[in-house]
């Protein structure tokens, strides 16, 4: 499956100006790439630019994107789509807002999962520049303790 057949909508619960990913640029089964644009719907825009505590969503819609196409390629696009619990491990944002109109490309990997859990890195560039490097862990919600 090629990765620009897939839309964000399709595979993420997010709607409006909560969906924040406007491509998927790839798609393995170790993680995702996609590319977003600041928007003035975003969540934290105050009128020139967005708070950089958004790059951590963007991490998480990022894994999300490959947590939902692992799930379509193994049950189905038919398959219960539980929702996933996310914790941030880590995050170190290297500047403090994001202009109007920047490019993002966001990249998130599978650094170990279990049963039910995931431990995700993910980076977000402007350009070639690293903005953001974020750990987050991921607790499927219907998971079992």
């Amino acid at each position: 499956m090629n990765p620009r057949d897939v839309r964000p909508e399709t595979i993420l619960p997010h709607r409006g100006r909560m969906l924040l990913i406007d491509e998927i640029l790839e798609l393995d089964d170790d993680g995702a790439v996609t590319r977003s644009v600041v928007t003035e719907r975003w969540p934290f825009f105050n009128g020139r630019d967005v708070n950089a505590i958004v790059l951590v969503e963007l991490v998480a819609q990022t894994a999300g994107v490959h947590n939902g196409w692992i799930r379509e390629k193994l049950h189905g696009p038919t398959a219960d789509q539980k929702g996933w619990i996310v914790g941030i491990r880590q995050a170190r944002l290297m500047v403090d807002a994001i202009p109007l109109g920047t490019g993002l490309i966001t990249r998130s990997k599978n650094q170990m999962e279990f049963e039910g859990f995931r431990d995700i890195f993910g980076t977000v560039a402007v350009e070639t520049q690293i903005v953001a490097e974020i750990a987050i862990q991921l607790l499927r919600s219907d998971a079992t303790a």
